[in-house]
């Protein structure tokens, strides 16, 4: 899913919006106008250095791919591995020292990954 988050980054999308549309492609699943709109107020901690973009754009993710119980209790592992690296879920404490997020993004697709990976037998049948 890198590869496919540095592809929608070159194409000046957002934190939010490359993580949700690097996941639909790889797990095959639509991402309507509204959802595309919604992650517009997203990026940079929703404007305010508040929770950080990617990480919700993950969290999205889980609710899309599993059950709201599944994706519950994925996210906090999740957030224990986001919270152990970068001592925070905010913008401001996550990008501190960054010139950009790449990084930031590569890295939480891949925690995201892995979850879904150790977690696959519970997603979603379509």
């Amino acid at each position: 899913m890198k590869a496919l988050v540095k592809r929608y980054i070159e194409e000046r999308e957002n934190c939010a919006l490359a993580i949700l549309h690097a996941a639909a492609e790889k797990y095959q699943f639509d991402v309507s106008q509204e959802l595309k709109d919604s992650c517009t107020v997203l990026e940079a901690g929703f404007g305010v250095c508040g929770t950080c973009g990617a990480l919700v754009a993950c969290l999205m993710v889980l609710g899309i791919l599993f059950s709201e119980q599944d994706a519950k209790r994925i996210r906090l592992f999740l957030f224990l591995q986001f919270q152990e690296k970068y001592k925070g879920f905010d913008c401001c404490t996550v990008s501190r020292g960054r010139l950009d997020c790449t990084d930031v993004m590569l890295d939480i697709v891949q925690l995201l990954e892995e979850q879904i990976a150790q977690n696959q037998a519970y997603i979603k049948k379509k």
